[in-house]
């Protein structure tokens, strides 16, 4: 029996749900008066109990996902938060405004479905997979929900990593030849820094040191959250002075708006278009770098911190040969 009496008075003593309740039954002087008082202390436990173990069947997936909007807006840079509110619009519009307990993992595998059938890469599909599996994580987290996520019983997509772009020298000369005028300065300084769009569309006047010749590039602003040091090419510095040096703001402004740029894809992809380059996106100017950086004998090191890679197995992709490097190694056996 849960209840005991002990120098004349009682007491409950019981565990339900994992949860520990042990107490005085106040105002018992009978085991049918401590028994009930025992009862309604049950009663309260169950209720707290199911109401935490429900909670998923109550929140709904606005409501999960404005959290992970506010989170986003927060600890992302502004690239991945737009990115964020697109990716949301999508998921809103697939599954409706249900309650999150819905969300099977067979519906996500359908969602997944949903995008390779609109076209969209698998690596394109593996960031909607992590983007709903983080706003799951956040929820059940901050509301202490007794829910697993469903996310963790769906299997990511395999990317063909193998396959890397680049420009050719010759493409190079034809894109630059193709940009916009507010476009130009920033191709170069993907060419010239590898940096990612984000970091060059977030940069700002304060983040370069002209005296000293470099990029500062804050952890909390970086997506590897490494703080990195990029010197200043002298490409770059003559675009800088074109643009019109300044001692705080933005480096890059649209001048129809006065305000930084939050996507160029649109004239990027026109540019691509006519200088005849296919298959091609703005990321592709980081692998530029790196397969060119390798490719002249840089060492691996230096080029993974130049590039802010967290692991040197990342740095690795770009040891692929050139077909340039190629075409000499052949030229060489010629010689024999």
């Amino acid at each position: 029996m849960s209840v005991y009496e002990q120098n004349s008075k009682w007491y409950y003593n019981f565990m339900l749900y994992g949860i520990r309740k042990h107490g005085a039954c106040k105002g018992c002087r009978t085991i049918s008066e401590a028994l009930e008082f025992e009862a309604e202390i049950k009663n309260d436990v169950s209720l707290i109990y199911r109401k935490k173990k429900d909670l998923s069947e109550i929140i709904t997936i606005k409501q999960m996902f404005d959290y992970f909007l506010e989170y986003s807006e927060t600890n992302n840079s502004k690239h991945q938060y737009e990115q964020n509110k697109h990716k949301v619009e999508v998921f809103k519009k697939y599954f409706g405004n249900i309650v999150i307990s819905e969300i099977t993992p067979e519906k996500i595998e359908k969602f997944k479905k949903f995008l390779l059938d609109s076209g969209l890469k698998n690596s394109s599909i593996n960031r909607y997979y992590s983007s709903l599996s983080k706003a799951f994580n956040l929820i059940i987290l901050n509301r202490k929900l007794r829910m697993q996520n469903p996310c963790t019983l769906v299997k990511k997509l395999k990317e063909d990593n193998t396959i890397m772009r680049y420009l050719t020298e010759e493409e190079e000369k034809r894109l630059l030849k193709e940009l916009a005028p507010h476009l130009r300065p920033i191709v170069i300084c993907a060419l010239t820094t590898g940096l990612r769009l984000s970091n060059i569309l977030n940069l700002k006047w304060e983040s370069i040191n002209l005296d000293v010749g470099f990029i500062e590039i804050l952890k909390q602003e970086n997506k590897g959250h490494k703080k990195i040091q990029i010197p200043l090419s002298k490409k770059f510095k003559k675009e800088l002075k074109k643009i019109g040096i300044k001692n705080s703001g933005y480096v890059f402004i649209n001048p129809d708006t006065q305000k930084p740029y939050t996507t160029i894809k649109s004239g990027f992809n026109k540019a691509l278009e006519r200088a005849g380059i296919e298959n091609f996106r703005f990321h592709d100017l980081r692998h530029t770098v790196g397969t060119r950086l390798v490719a002249s004998g840089v060492d691996l090191q230096t080029v993974k911190e130049l590039l802010a890679h967290s692991s040197i197995t990342t740095t690795q992709r770009y040891t692929h040969p050139v077909k340039q490097n190629i075409k000499n190694a052949i030229d060489i056996l010629d010689c024999f």
